[in-house]
């Protein structure tokens, strides 16, 4: 009598679940993998949906996988299914519907949920959106086509994408942001002031250190009255305010969590046979040499396919630097590796040209050696230099003066600031 085949189980059908399930399936044909997911749809890319929302991809370009590739791959998706119950001791996940699925291995790949707008007025307006799924895609998207006027409060990416749909898109659009600019936590002034000076190129109305206090009914539309005493007159209003991790059904039990769910740099969690992956995995990563989340497509991607290797027996170490790069109105941006937002020890160096649009800000953290080490960058604007910093941060080379590592980049424009320590 032969072995029974190996049964995977996987919560969550983004990037990380899918991708999972697709390398299991090329490295043990015979294997059971049973996908599980609380969404109606098959995988669709993330990082489409701001150009979704833009009007300028169709929806059909937005999904990766369809069921028939499912089918194929005899991997068994269990769509509009909610994990209610994971008893690690006795292997098991109970499902709705669907009762109760017995697993050999576990990945736990279950994302994070937009955090809402808790403010006098918000709850149950129906033109006031998180962005996040594509069901709330599709619901901006065709209140942008009948709006005139938009309003997002957000610092962050999500903010950021939302902004552009509705500039792009023609709405009078106004940004508001609860910090002094865009990426607070890691930009410095300099770099915030690029940012806003690219959402003006764009006729955006840019509200720094402003939130939004209330939010009333009138006439189809919202009223928004801001912190600063300001209202506007909205048709739509998108926010942007983090996700909290979905960790909730794992709550009393033995798996470690904090933000996300604790892993070491196998992506193993402290449970035997239970990964994390995606979002919700805080990893331990070799190179910053410390825990993180890295909220991106390609970390989740990259994280689905490695972890499918260990979870068939490897003991490989993911190995990555963390990145993120995205438009930036008519412009992009680029974060590598640590920032003073997971780090705040970070000491930062930076090189601006306000006039051509252009930022550099690198990040360093001493060693046990005591010498420095380039742990993270982002970039604004020109993108020249960014595989040497990726190579500078990956190898963990000891760095002697910190002033060099911009001269190994691409020369400033003519009139740009020098490089000056941070604030």
């Amino acid at each position: 009598m032969g072995s029974s085949p190996t049964r995977f189980v996987i919560i969550g059908n983004g990037a990380a679940g899918t991708y999972c399930a697709e390398e299991l399936r090329k490295n043990d044909p015979a294997c059971e993998i049973v996908l599980i997911d609380d969404e109606p749809y098959t995988l669709y890319n993330r990082v489409s949906l701001p150009r979704y929302l833009k009007g300028v991809l169709l929806e059909q370009r937005v999904y990766v996988r369809d069921l028939e590739w499912h089918t194929k791959d005899r991997i068994d998706l269990r769509l509009e299914t909610k994990a209610t119950l994971v008893d690690f001791d006795h292997k098991t996940v109970a499902v709705e519907p669907g009762g109760e699925i017995a697993y050999d291995r576990l990945l736990l790949a279950t994302g994070g949920r937009p955090n809402p707008l808790r403010v006098p007025g918000a709850e149950g307006q129906k033109a006031l959106f998180n962005f996040q799924y594509f069901d709330e895609a599709k619901a901006i998207s065709a209140r942008i086509a009948e709006s005139k006027v938009g309003v997002v409060l957000g610092g962050s990416f999500i903010g950021y994408e939302l902004t552009e749909a509705m500039a792009f898109r023609k709405l009078e659009t106004h940004w508001l942001m609860r910090g002094p600019h865009f990426l607070r936590k890691a930009l410095d002034a300099d770099g915030g002031e690029v940012v806003r000076l690219l959402a003006q190129d764009e006729g955006v109305h840019f509200h720094a250190e402003e939130s939004i206090d209330q939010v009333e009914a009138r006439n189809g539309s919202m009223r928004v009255t801001t912190s600063a005493g300001a209202t506007i007159d909205a048709d739509i209003v998108g926010v942007g305010l983090g996700l909290t991790m979905n960790i909730d059904v794992f709550r009393d039990t033995a798996l470690q969590t904090n933000v996300g769910i604790l892993t070491n740099e196998y992506l193993e969690t402290n449970v035997p046979d239970v990964w994390a992956a995606g979002d919700v995995a805080e990893f331990y990563d070799v190179v910053s040499q410390r825990h993180h989340r890295m909220g991106t497509w390609d970390n989740s991607l990259n994280h689905g396919r490695h972890v499918a290797r260990n979870m068939l027996g490897a003991k490989q170490p993911y190995v990555e630097v963390p990145t993120y790069a995205s438009g930036m109105f008519k412009s992009n941006i680029s974060v590598m590796g640590v920032t003073t937002e997971e780090e705040p020890r970070a000491e930062g160096l930076v090189e601006v040209d306000l006039e051509g649009r252009n930022y550099k800000r690198l990040f360093f953290l001493e060693g046990g050696d005591g010498q420095d080490r380039l742990v993270g960058a982002i970039l604004v604007g020109k993108m020249k230099g960014r595989k040497r910093i990726l190579e500078l941060i990956s190898t963990r080379a000891p760095i002697e003066e910190r002033h060099q590592v911009f001269e190994m980049l691409a020369t400033p424009e003519a009139g740009a600031k020098r490089a000056t320590p941070s604030e």
